[in-house]
């Protein structure tokens, strides 16, 4: 009687998820094999078109590509600075709102506000704040700071770093959630027994928050650096990869190469390259946060 049970159990839960695993299957794992499938072939991306099959040539053409080296310098770039600004910033401010100040929820409200809008209505808001015109320019030579202004998304040596520091403004307000959500999960008992021994806020910060928030701070690094790898809607709001090509990013030669030179195969490759940097990231941080916990047992063992 309960194997029977059991069965109907089973078979009732897997008829639930059905829905959901066709989903995941056609809108996730078919575009991957569709993917490498296509990586694979030289195609203009025209239905009935001739499809020519060249191996591994695309990848061989791609990573001897300049552009795309250059392309991948930008995306290190993006992620080594997303990673150092996003959770620091977004802890502090956790941190500040969790002790639930005056006017603590209009503040939460107004740094989560950016994260609400898609990146591309972002992108669009700060171009049109660093165009040469722009309202950072008028600002300048408003105030009489003439010498500052400049053409901040034409400038070789500013395009790229006006397009990070938007991705870390627009991010900022997520990760703060998350930590939020993460320090409900500290008991309030710790803190009050550290206050006894006479720790003081920094000693309660460095030796029970952080501590604590390992987890959720190992979280917020992996999807901050999946989401920085994976950043197209912004640039191409911002400057469309310009000036000259400098600071393109692999998803946006990706769109150029399918899209806009009708090399399809090119772009498949560059989507197959994007998802091997996604997934050698998260095995590898996976495997340190393993680690770590596993050290941490047998310390405790």
């Amino acid at each position: 009687m309960i194997k029977i049970r059991n069965k109907k159990r089973v078979f009732g839960v897997s008829l639930f998820l059905l829905p959901a695993l066709l989903i995941y299957i056609v809108f996730q794992i078919a575009p991957l094999f569709g993917a490498l499938y296509f990586s694979l072939v030289d195609w203009n991306g025209i239905a009935g078109s001739k499809i020519n099959f060249v191996g591994f040539r695309n990848f061989v053409e791609v990573s001897a590509n300049p552009d795309f080296i250059l392309a991948l310098k930008n995306m290190l770039k993006m992620v080594v600075f997303s990673v150092i600004f996003h959770t620091p910033i977004a802890l502090l401010l956790a941190v500040a709102l969790n002790t639930k100040c005056r006017g603590y929820r209009i503040f939460k409200v107004l740094f989560f506000v950016p994260t609400v809008f898609p990146l591309s209505a972002v992108g669009l808001m700060w171009y049109f704040v660093f165009m040469p015109t722009g309202a950072l320019n008028s600002l300048f030579s408003m105030v009489g700071l003439e010498q500052l202004v400049t053409p901040w998304l034409v400038n070789t040596k500013t395009a790229m770093n006006a397009i990070i520091f938007v991705n870390i403004w627009a991010g900022i307000g997520y990760y703060m959630v998350i930590i939020l959500a993460g320090l409900t999960t500290i008991p309030s008992d710790i803190y009050e027994a550290a206050a006894i021994d006479g720790a003081n806020s920094l000693g309660k910060f460095f030796s029970i928050t952080v501590p604590m928030l390992k987890s959720t701070i190992f979280m917020c690094i992996l999807m901050d650096i999946i989401g920085s790898v994976k950043v197209f809607d912004l640039v191409f709001a911002m400057t469309g990869g310009g000036p000259n090509g400098l600071t393109n990013l692999p998803t946006t030669l990706l769109y150029n190469e399918s899209f806009k030179y009708k090399h399809y195969g090119t772009g498949s490759a560059i989507g197959v390259i994007i998802f091997g940097i996604c997934l050698i990231g998260t095995l590898l941080s996976n495997g340190l946060m393993k680690g770590r916990e596993d050290r941490k047992v047998k310390r405790n063992g």
